[in-house]
């Protein structure tokens, strides 16, 4: 990775909520642990552990043959600090069995929460940029007046540079002679409960920051009502199937009215079909009883009119014979 070629050089997916400063909703219990046991030799560290759930819970440690010894019990909203180290897994379970009813060993409780306590992963994704100019002053060198180590492990193949969000600024952190954490590479400060890093790839320009990375604030490990969670996420299950089968019945309620429609349609278009068809057939025989009727008015016409001339020719001939005829009877008379 080039500093030079800057933010755009990367390409990165989006990061998880959680790994950008958001707090992320309680899920459902874990059903079984996945950790496994401890891991020994690692560097020290504090943890802050704080119950949310209404009930009590208990604070085991896993030795490193998997074993769990019970640490604490907390009560409802109860918040213990841990004196731990890099490697240690803890789990927190309820006072209730899983199968229901009261566990008969503090092993047997529902698990409600496991953690291993590891460095801070900075991954290759990318957070929402929030804007804060840099500080403008002297590198932090990670003093504080209470004891609250973090570890800083560089899982990307970026280098980067660490910053301590200081109310409105961001100020440096100062790794070995520089301010350049390499890939692949981890880092442990002294800081306080409460404070705010981020975890920046290279690029600024002009006093900006380049991507963020990560955001990470110490604070407390929470045992979540994952209980609770479990039921709402069932509640919100059946709310589902609830309306799911809700709109099937409407589906199958309006397929079958549209059926009907369609049918009454149908039906509708038959009988206008029919009525349609009578009103043609009536057309054909009114207008074939016209022109019949039309023919014999004609047909009389015709036929007066044909006598009219055959007498008018017939009395034409006769008045002709009868007129030569009393021609020659003068004649014969002369003779």
């Amino acid at each position: 990775f080039a500093a030079a070629a800057g933010v755009s050089a990367l390409q990165l997916d989006a990061c998880p909520a959680d790994r950008c400063g958001s707090p992320t909703a309680a899920n459902a219990c874990p059903l079984a642990p996945v950790l496994g046991a401890s891991e020994s030799g690692g560097s020290p560290e504090k943890l802050f552990v704080a119950n949310e759930s209404p009930r009590p819970a208990r604070l085991l440690r896993v030795d490193e043959t998997g074993a769990e010894q019970e640490h604490a019990l907390l009560p409802p909203a109860g918040r213990l600090t841990l004196n731990t180290a890099q490697g240690v897994v803890w789990r927190a379970r309820s006072l209730q069995a899983a199968t229901g009813g009261l566990a008969a060993s503090p092993t047997e409780g529902k698990l409600l929460m496991e953690h291993k306590v590891s460095p801070i992963r900075i991954e290759g994704c990318e957070c929402p940029l929030r804007k804060a100019p840099a500080c403008n002053r002297p590198p932090f060198r990670g003093y504080r007046t209470s004891w609250d180590p973090v570890v800083f492990e560089n899982s990307s193949p970026h280098a980067l540079e660490l910053t301590w969000l200081d109310t409105d600024c961001e100020e440096a952190l100062e790794i070995g002679a520089s301010t350049v954490l390499p890939p692949f590479a981890s880092v442990r400060f002294i800081a306080t409960y409460g404070h705010t890093f981020r975890a920046h790839a290279l690029g600024r320009s002009e006093g900006a920051p380049g991507a963020l990375l990560r955001q990470h604030t110490i604070g407390d490990l929470l045992i979540p009502d994952c209980e609770e969670a479990a039921q709402a996420k069932a509640q919100g299950t059946g709310a589902v199937k609830e309306a799911e089968a809700l709109v099937q019945v409407n589906a199958e309620a309006s397929y079958a009215a549209s059926t009907e429609l369609l049918a009454a349609n149908n039906a509708l278009r038959l009988r206008l079909e029919v009525v349609r068809s009578s009103l043609r057939t009536a057309k054909n025989a009114t207008h074939t009883a016209a022109i019949v009727a039309s023919s014999s008015v004609i047909y009389s016409y015709s036929y007066s009119f044909f006598l009219f001339l055959f007498f008018t020719a017939f009395n034409k001939s006769t008045d002709s014979t009868h007129t030569n005829h009393n021609k020659k009877r003068v004649m014969h008379n002369k003779s």
